[in-house]
């Protein structure tokens, strides 16, 4: 990858650096100036999630936003790495090829999860994270089976990923998708997950991370969490529901639950501001 596979049109663009750490080529965004905040984003995204929270915060802080192995235009983790863990210890490799030590961490829905896991594991200790939206919870431990093992076959299916990449092009199944998750898409929105959907490796990419998700060993390990957690629900999410964060704060000691009414599941895509005041908040 490099810059000529960016589009005219994709956000921060002029912030874009590519860098080859361990075999991994990775788009990354760096934007602003003050303390370091790593900003992960969701299954399905890629740095663009940041683009309007970006905006309110860069004067505050020097804003580190990777696309994850696999997604956006970072190439993909080996196929025995494509968990939690692995992209966890994929982007401590990053931060240290960058000569970053993060302040805060900030991670979308499983982004989130990634966030944590860095904090209980590697050798920084950030002031704070703060999730939005986070993915903590799996489903039903009945169900939960089933729907990696559905995501396994899935990834497997470079057929899957050419026909999602066709619906791609079209504006009505973007939209439909945006707004089964509780948020308004903008045009910007709908162009940047447009262009997404539109590449068979990004398709592939986000069905592997969700085939190898595992969240069994996070949930144990998250009430030993001694970092300050700020958990932001946004009270319209259709995609992970609220009470995950409801929950989330009745057994880590250190946490904050925030609730954000009317937005969704993307909802720091869609109004940026709440979330920038609750970040900047924090320290």
């Amino acid at each position: 990858m490099n810059f000529s596979d960016l589009p005219k049109f994709w956000p921060n663009r002029e912030f874009s650096q590519f860098i080859h750490v361990d075999g991994i080529d990775w788009h990354v965004q760096t934007r602003g100036s003050g303390p370091a905040m790593l900003m992960i984003h969701g299954t399905g995204a890629s740095a663009h999630s940041w683009a309007a929270l970006a905006e309110k915060l860069s004067d505050r802080f020097t804003l580190i936003m990777p696309d994850l192995p696999g997604q956006g235009f970072s190439s993909p983790l080996p196929a025995e790495e494509i968990c939690i863990e692995g992209f966890a210890r994929r982007l401590q490799g990053l931060l240290a090829a960058l000569g970053v030590r993060p302040k805060l961490l900030v991670g979308h829905s499983a982004g989130a999860v990634i966030a944590t896991h860095l904090t209980l594991h590697a050798q920084f200790a950030p002031a704070a994270v703060i999730s939005l939206n986070g993915a903590f919870l799996p489903f039903g431990s009945a169900a939960a089976p089933v729907f990696n093992r559905l995501a396994q076959w899935l990834s497997k299916s470079r057929l899957l990923a050419y026909i999602t990449a066709a619906h791609g092009m079209f504006n009505r199944p973007v939209r439909n998708m945006l707004v089964e998750t509780g948020s308004n898409p903008s045009t910007q929105m709908m162009q940047c997950y447009r262009e997404l959907i539109s590449r068979p490796d990004h398709v592939t990419g986000t069905l592997k991370m969700m085939a190898g998700w595992d969240l069994g060993d996070q949930r144990q390990l998250l009430p030993s969490l001694r970092t300050p957690l700020h958990l932001i629900a946004c009270n319209n999410d259709r995609t992970v529901s609220p009470w995950q964060s409801e929950r989330l704060s009745e057994f880590v000691a250190c946490s904050k639950l925030y609730k954000i009414p009317d937005l969704g599941h993307l909802g720091h895509e869609e109004d940026p501001a709440p979330f920038a005041d609750i970040i900047q908040a924090t320290l």
